[in-house]
């Protein structure tokens, strides 16, 4: 069997920081695997928009994310692939950022995710219901760039729906340089100039679906679900334009990565076998902080 290589399912522009707010308010990206001797190509299109709210007490994040994939197989399998083809993803975020000191931060999220191979046959298999909850503490009243984010979070960035520890600390070193620690994400950024900044990320991505119509994989045994994950290291530089709007370049290399097809009962049944392979995505952002200020 040829081996299969995919990556990036979930792109996204870097936090500075644990708890704090994305200043992006728009973002678009496109991502791309190209074929390789796994004779299989990905790509991705997604776009988000973030919708901030301030309360009496505290910030409400509203947020939607589509996310489009296109995978084509050069390699026949004992079964048809063209139903696996295309995967689609609708999401809904609802954030809350509630101060509970000057020096403690509450963070809460409910997210609301339908997946599916098929956008004209939805059903109630399609809906994830995910979210977190944490804590970030900011270690010093005068100087809030260092912090220290302690939570838990259900997630499918494994590859299925779990528990995982959400754990970060970040700082802003100077005005230059900044980079947090932590599960799922750790990075650094360094501002080159006024205009462009560099990031190292390492992060852990995932993606987990519902198939509309199970693929009968051999003839015991039939798929209802895909699962995939991937551990990556990327180098991106953003560009900013104007005072609103940006670009980013992103390669890197994906060094674990797993890709299966599932049953009803999330019981693995088929394995492509994924190997590492080279990463490359860019993308256009609108930066809600800076139009603010205009």
């Amino acid at each position: 069997m040829r081996k299969f290589f995919m990556v990036a399912f979930i792109i996204s522009i870097v936090n500075k920081s644990a708890g704090q707010l994305n200043e992006d308010i728009f973002s678009f990206n496109y991502s791309l695997a190209p074929i390789g001797n796994d004779d299989i190509d990905f790509s991705k299109v997604d776009f988000g928009i973030s919708i901030p709210v301030k309360l009496k007490e505290g910030l409400l994040i509203n947020s939607f994310k589509a996310d489009f994939y296109s995978l084509n197989y050069g390699t026949s399998y004992s079964f048809s692939t063209t139903d696996i083809s295309k995967f689609n993803g609708l999401n809904y975020g609802l954030k809350y950022i509630y101060p509970l000191s000057n020096t403690w931060k509450l963070n809460a999220q409910v997210i609301a995710a339908l997946v599916s191979n098929s956008l004209s046959h939805i059903s109630y298999n399609d809906l994830f219901v995910g979210g977190d909850v944490s804590v970030t503490k900011l270690l010093s009243t005068n100087d809030t760039s260092e912090s220290l984010t302690l939570g838990v979070n259900y997630t499918t960035i494994t590859g299925e729906p779990r528990f995982l520890p959400t754990i970060n600390y970040a700082k802003q070193v100077n005005d230059k340089l900044s980079y947090g620690i932590g599960f799922p994400k750790t990075y650094v950024v360094y501002k080159l100039s006024e205009l462009g900044t560099l990031k190292s990320l390492l992060s852990l991505d995932g993606f987990y679906s519902n198939l509309s119509t199970p693929i009968s994989v051999n003839l015991t045994d039939q798929a209802s679900k895909a699962s995939f994950s991937s551990t990556s290291l990327a180098l991106e530089y953003d560009y900013e334009m104007d005072d609103n709007w940006g670009i980013l370049l992103r390669g890197g290399y994906s060094f674990t990565n797993k890709y299966t097809l599932l049953d009803s009962g999330d019981n693995k049944i088929f394995d492509f076998n994924t190997v590492s392979k080279p990463i490359f995505s860019a993308g256009i952002k609108f930066n809600i902080k800076k139009a603010n200020k205009k």
